[in-house]
């Protein structure tokens, strides 16, 4: 992979798309966090390509283009939902969207687990969704995720925590309503 960055880095366009194929599902699910319609989800996705492509050879650290990769994307994830919020204007293909999740690359025995974390998660804040995920997802520590939300390490504990208790709290609800 590092040889792919630093080719990249020289502007190697193919290595680039390479190094982009790699991420592809980290990118995705990421996004899908902040975005609930795929079409958006790829707009962002784009957007963050052709920004990191425009400043990779600013990357100091080839081993650090996972977390500035995934910066990239949720600064860009944040804007857009900015600018769609302003709009507010529901399309008939966004309700569409919403009514059947649809997940890439899924099977139908991790659906129910996944639709499952889903619910949890729209009961959590953002920031919460976004560290949950970071972390015991895509394996960051807490000190990563602390540079790419721009938080302190001590905050992102903090934070977690809390969510992990608010998790606990909604499985605990489940089980005494569903038995």
């Amino acid at each position: 992979m590092e040889e792919l960055i630093k080719k990249s880095q020289n502007g190697n366009k193919e290595a680039f798309t390479e190094l982009m194929l790699l991420f592809k599902n980290d990118l995705y699910k990421i996004a899908k966090i902040r975005l609930k319609n795929d079409d958006d989800v790829y707009d962002v996705i784009q957007e963050t390509m052709i920004v990191a492509f425009k400043s990779i050879k600013k990357l100091k650290q080839v081993q650090s283009f996972k977390s500035w990769i995934i910066t990239i994307l949720i600064s860009q994830s944040n804007l857009f939902y900015r600018k769609k919020s302003k709009e507010n204007i529901i399309f008939l293909e966004e309700m569409e969207n919403n009514k059947n999740i649809i997940y890439p690359n899924s099977n139908l025995e991790n659906i129910e687990i996944t639709l499952d974390f889903d619910f949890i998660c729209k009961n959590l804040k953002y920031e919460e969704k976004m560290i949950i995920i970071l972390y015991y997802m895509e394996k960051f520590t807490d000190k990563e995720i602390g540079e790419i939300l721009h938080l302190k390490e001590n905050t992102v504990k903090t934070k977690r925590t809390r969510a992990k208790q608010e998790i606990r709290n909604i499985l605990e609800k489940g089980r005494k309503i569903y038995g």
